[in-house]
């Protein structure tokens, strides 16, 4: 079949994947991938799909990732061109999911179906995986295990840079504990929501770590319940939180949350933990996950780096080094010791907006440099 990235990000983008609704696109994706010659290629149970682009000798493995599941459309009234429809205006590719993630799917699919077999060493995994926006790095982490990969690269909006490093990502659930009482007489009660408040200023005034490339930690609330919920009547008996960290490489689950408990000492009664997370997948089976993955860095000295960026540079692509400042797939593999980039065309800025689009420009040029990390890895 012809090849035309800009087609396939566009027909993606007319799929509405949200999380827990990828089945169509997973679809489309091992359609492509039959189409395109891919070899092996399997579902699992989770309803991520995998193929296998196969060289004619013995090798290491390189493992592409790119997931389907998208935000949702928020103020669909603001949008100028209708979120899945993949209008193709002004050099530009609208729609939700156009920049994060389907541009990059688009551009690996082309880019390692244009890699010739001869005199390609080892082999290349490419997963179009599921639930990643709500439970980053579940889903992929079996298939890492499972073809067990000398690199990994996700493919996610970079504007072509090669990311090197991440911030983690870490789910913190706070509770608290009162008593309850009539609101025309508050002093017979203990306001749990108060005690609450008090913790959480207690934490925004943690000193901040940084990093000289990713920047200082984040620690964000984003979620306040009251106990009961609604309520009308009654002062509140109890409050749970939910905060969200971006936390830098080398911290740890239980370091991590001691430094979180002692900004929390001087007020009794707050209970601490990593939330764990679940979401029902398309196949219906459900996908649980701790929310805590940590951030990574590979070294300068990385020999895959050098390979990649003389690459990039050869293909006439930009050959920089980057830092995340969100999470990816990728802390799968970091997690695990694999070496790991984030790579692919679009930017940051342009995801989960309003009007969210991706440059055809870009998404084009990203074929190049999939193709041209594929050969640095695989290559003679």
């Amino acid at each position: 079949m012809s090849i035309n990235p800009v087609e396939f990000c566009r027909e993606l983008v007319r799929i509405p994947s949200l999380g827990g609704r990828e089945g169509a696109a997973v679809e489309w994706a091992a359609a492509r991938m039959d189409q395109l010659g891919f070899s092996d290629i399997e579902q699992d149970c989770y309803g991520s799909v995998t193929g296998i682009w196969q060289g004619e000798k013995p090798g290491p493995t390189l493992f592409f990732d790119c997931h389907l599941d998208v935000v949702p459309v928020t103020e669909p009234d603001l949008w100028r061109h209708p979120p899945f429809e993949a209008a193709l205006e002004d050099g530009k590719i609208w729609g939700r999911g156009a920049a994060d993630t389907k541009a990059s799917l688009a551009a690996m699919l082309a880019g390692v179906a244009s890699l010739p077999r001869t005199g390609l060493r080892g082999r290349v995994v490419l997963a179009a995986t599921i639930h990643e926006e709500t439970l980053t790095g579940a889903a992929v982490m079996p298939l890492i295990k499972r073809f067990k990969p000398d690199v990994f690269i996700t493919g996610e909006p970079t504007s072509l840079n090669l990311a090197t490093s991440q911030k983690g990502r870490v789910t913190i659930e706070l509770r608290t504990h009162g008593r309850s009482a009539h609101t025309s007489q508050p002093e017979l009660g203990e306001n749990a929501v108060y005690r609450m408040i008090d913790a959480v200023q207690h934490l925004r005034d943690l000193p901040k770590q940084t990093d000289p490339l990713l920047g200082r930690e984040v620690l964000e609330l984003t979620e306040i319940i009251s106990e009961p919920f609604p309520n009308g009547t009654l002062v509140p008996h109890g409050c749970r939180v939910r905060m969200i960290g971006r936390i830098l490489p080398g911290e740890t689950r239980q370091g991590y949350l001691e430094r979180v408990k002692s900004g929390l000492k001087d007020i009794p009664g707050v209970e601490v933990g990593i939330a764990r997370l679940s979401e029902s997948c398309w196949t219906g089976v459900v996908l649980e996950n701790e929310d805590f993955l940590p951030g990574w860095r590979n070294p300068p000295d990385d020999p895959w780096v050098r390979k990649i960026l003389a690459a990039l540079a050869e293909e006439g692509l930009p050959a920089n080094v980057v830092a995340s400042g969100c999470g990816t797939n990728a802390s799968a593999a970091g997690v695990l010791g694999i070496p790991a980039f984030i790579y692919g065309p679009g930017d940051l800025k342009q995801a989960h907006i309003v009007d969210e689009w991706v440059s055809v420009e870009e998404l084009e040029q990203g074929v190049g440099g999939f193709r041209a990390i594929a050969l640095a890895c695989l290559g003679g």
